[in-house]
């Protein structure tokens, strides 16, 4: 008979061990989980100016020089220093115009793999520099499909 009493006393012991531990962890969770929604998330940093704007092109659709049958379709944005928005849609058409010259020029096989997606950039990067006197700061291909 003091053996089950023991049992039962160890046992009640045991559980209230468990209640007061779990308890605790509980609180302390509540605590970390109402920090975590007070604390705001520390601002982006951007490497553009205030003055810098995204300003999106529209679509384009050529064919490449090799193999004959394929066709390219490019989504892109490119990033200004502030301007009119004439000003912006006007070089928006002549950039655009330059990366149909551009892909007309290119084969697929110049676009296989991250290096020829990263030279892609860089090149229409550039000419899109060239072309507004460093106005585009940058290009962003947005989707390359070729087909």
């Amino acid at each position: 008979m003091r053996l089950i009493a023991a049992i039962v006393a160890l046992t009640l012991v045991a559980i209230a061990a468990g209640a007061v531990a779990g308890l605790q962890l509980f609180a302390s969770a509540q605590r970390v989980a109402d920090a975590k929604k007070s604390a705001t998330p520390p601002p982006l940093a951007s490497s553009y100016a205030g003055s810098a704007r995204l300003r999106k092109l529209s679509p384009i659709v050529t064919n490449l020089a090799a193999p004959a049958n394929n066709w390219a379709r490019v989504e892109a944005s490119m990033v200004t220093d502030s301007m009119s928005d004439e000003d912006a849609g006007i070089l928006a058409a002549h950039i655009s115009e330059d990366i149909v010259i551009y892909l007309r020029s290119a084969s697929v096989s110049q676009f296989e793999g991250a290096r020829g997606l990263q030279h892609l950039r860089d090149d229409l990067s550039e000419r899109a520099n060239i072309r507004s006197s460093g106005k585009v700061r940058e290009l962003i291909i947005e989707t390359l499909v070729i087909q």
